[in-house]
């Protein structure tokens, strides 16, 4: 199949090595491959959930991290936290709908650390009304961020990354990219995240030559603040017990390893992924 603006993947003859590949030490100890000593991670969306769990994961993993989000003041608290727990974080406003912004990001993370490894594509909203029919501005919203954004930030991260030594880029899905109808009245959610499954595959197929692998994970039902309003509610609760083979949502925790494995060598001959962690509600 032909593609436009001769991005055509290149020939597989001659495969560059890229400094993320297992090393004879993560070999012979395969613990190793979770070690991001030496990496740098961008982590988009860090202000709260998920994307802050993100960010201490993989600074006690080792890694630098640059902890990006609209809201300077928690990823500000957050990065202060790890430096105190002797990681390295620190934070960068950036509203990841602003093409200039994550210009910025990118930049300064080069001009402070380097280089750029790792990126946990993780900014996201749900939409504010739930409703049979959201409204066309409310979808847009919700592409601009969940789906326009994460490829903007994808988009100039592995600039850098096929510039350079490769990389892993991880983007946050969802079990509602995968599945219609199991949740509150979201469309929009929906779509960008079925469309993140997707675009994680062809990113992944058209820079897998050059050594940046892109996988994304599919979460289930977490406490953070997208999903307070399910999980603080009995009937929210109820709601995901009965669905859930596992009978309960995850624990913020369940997924470190998750996260942990895609960013790191660990999962360095795997790409255009993704990785369900769901408590087996995909499985029925």
């Amino acid at each position: 199949m032909e593609r436009d603006g001769g991005i055509t993947p290149r020939s597989h003859s001659l495969i560059p090595c890229p400094r993320n590949v297992r090393s004879k030490l993560a070999v012979e100890n395969p613990i190793e491959s979770f070690r991001l000593e030496g990496r740098t991670a961008i982590v988009t969306g860090a202000s709260s959930g998920l994307g802050a769990r993100f960010g201490r994961t993989l600074a006690k993993a080792g890694a630098s991290v640059v902890l990006a989000a609209r809201r300077k003041e928690r990823i500000e608290m957050l990065a202060a936290q790890i430096t105190e727990e002797g990681g390295t974080a620190v934070a960068t406003r950036c509203d990841v709908t602003s093409d200039a912004d994550v210009r910025e990001l990118v930049a300064s993370t080069i001009h402070r650390f380097g280089t750029v490894d790792i990126l946990a594509n993780n900014a996201g909203v749900a939409p504010e009304e739930d409703a049979p029919d959201e409204s066309t501005e409310s979808f847009r919203r919700v592409v601009a961020v969940n789906l326009t954004g994460a490829y903007s930030c994808a988009r100039e991260v592995a600039t850098e990354m096929l510039a350079g030594n490769g990389g892993s880029i991880v983007n946050t899905a969802s079990i509602s990219g995968l599945v219609a109808g199991d949740g509150p009245d979201t469309p929009s959610y929906t779509a960008t995240k079925g469309a993140i499954v997707n675009l994680t595959r062809e990113l992944a197929v058209r820079w897998a030559d050059r050594g940046v692998r892109v996988n994304a994970i599919a979460p289930g039902y977490f406490p953070s603040e997208m999903t307070s309003a399910s999980l603080e509610s009995e009937e929210g609760r109820r709601f995901v017990r009965d669905r859930t083979p596992m009978g309960r949502a995850g624990r913020i925790d369940e997924l470190d390893g998750a996260v942990l494995f895609l960013a790191s060598d660990a999962s360095s001959y795997i790409t255009g992924h993704t990785l369900v962690v769901d408590g087996g509600w995909t499985a029925r």
